[in-house]
């Protein structure tokens, strides 16, 4: 009994030094900053835990008087569907310290399905049910006459309730509940063959333990988006932006950057067409060699023929993720464009900076999305500092 109260214990512990160390971050960015979830992958889980069974075992024998308190190992292979569902096989085996046998032992397989209630967050509680088939083990049982007495039937339905504490977005840790109603149906000895037991009996077993989650292959989604009815993760509807004031079209010059007609004109920038290049990647704000071409220009043009004017940048994002993690990504964007203007010879007085965010973010799948993710260049006129 002692070796698995030190077992869950254990579990206990290693829980607590996760959460321990995910709390020295700061929390207000732990629970805010979103993690990219599975889809499409296969999932190994592994856990370890306690177990206790009650109710019936035979007729006239209660599984207290036969079994105590247990170790349970498991193992699960899931397929991913989504990042809110996922199905698969888990299969478990439990050794029992006995009360009257020279042991007892237990297996259990089933098959379930997963849902995860916050599959782009760094804490993701999730339920699983199952059902299938459940067998225990008696050795040397008195008044049987047997060296061993399996008893076997339908484990009708289980349930799991779980916390994922992810450690990255392919491993994640998670302290675990379950519970189980199982019915023993037929019985068979080392000296005789099966038969049914009349009636059947019903039992159940409870489980609380650790399981270590790992995701392989698949697709990642990230951002917190919102859950759909089918289960899947989609774009978040528009939410209307604060009032604003007019901001001025801007014509894509490079793979990140957006530029004013007026400073096109003024500057006579030269520059391909890029309305099919790749934009900033998600949660990136580094600039491409592409975009530093266009700046050059601009900082020339700043540093000439429009040396009395300034330069407004507005970092932007797309729509996928919180309003303040946004806001501050796309003012991430907007300071990488300004410290490589400033290194080519612009004032900073003659700049200014702003982020939007993704309020005004348009688009509705990767391809809008990556559009969302630039930084407008505006020519201004210069303002005193005050």
């Amino acid at each position: 009994m002692r070796r698995y109260i030190a077992v869950f214990g254990g579990g206990l512990v290693c829980a607590s030094a996760i959460s321990s160390i995910a709390s020295a971050q700061e929390t207000e960015t732990y629970l805010s900053e979103h993690l990219r979830a599975p889809g499409n992958a296969l999932e190994i889980k592994v856990a370890d835990g306690y177990t206790q069974g009650f109710g019936n075992l035979a007729p006239g024998r209660g599984l207290p008087s036969v079994l105590g308190a247990g170790n349970a190992v498991s193992a699960d292979l899931d397929y991913r569907l989504t990042p809110v569902w996922s199905v698969g096989v888990e299969g478990q085996y439990q050794s029992f310290s006995p009360e009257l046998n020279s042991k007892v032992q237990g297996a259990a397989l089933n098959f379930g399905a997963t849902y995860h209630f916050s599959p782009v967050m760094r804490g993701d509680p999730w339920l699983r049910i199952g059902t299938g088939y459940r067998w225990l083990w008696e050795y040397d049982p008195p008044g049987l006459g047997g060296l061993w007495v399996d008893r076997h039937g339908i484990e009708a339905a289980s349930a799991k309730l779980g916390y994922d504490m992810r450690v990255s977005e392919d491993v994640a840790i998670a302290p675990v509940l379950g519970a189980d109603v199982s019915t023993f149906i037929w019985q068979q000895a080392s000296n005789d063959g099966t038969h049914a037991m009349a009636p059947a009996q019903v039992a159940s077993f409870i489980y609380v333990g650790l399981q270590g989650r790992f995701d392989i292959g698949g697709s990642r989604v990230g951002g917190e988006q919102p859950i759909a009815q089918n289960g899947g993760v989609t774009a978040p509807q528009p939410v209307a932006p604060p009032p604003a004031a007019p901001v001025e079209e801007t014509k894509p010059a490079s793979p990140s950057i957006s530029v004013s007609e007026d400073l096109i004109r003024k500057c006579e920038l030269n520059f391909d067409s890029v309305d099919k290049a790749p934009k900033f990647d998600f949660d990136q704000s580094q600039l491409l060699p592409g975009d530093l071409v266009v700046l050059d220009q601009i900082a020339k043009c700043m540093n000439g023929a429009l040396k009395d004017s300034g330069l407004e940048l507005i970092g932007r994002a797309d729509p996928r993720g919180t309003i303040p993690y946004n806001e501050a990504l796309g003012m991430r964007r907007a300071d990488e464009v300004a410290a490589y203007l400033e290194k080519m010879g612009v004032d900073s007085q003659r700049i200014e900076k702003s982020s939007r965010g993704k309020l005004d973010a348009r688009g509705t799948d990767e391809a809008g999305w990556a559009n969302d993710r630039r930084v407008d260049v505006l020519r201004i006129e210069i303002r005193e500092k005050r």
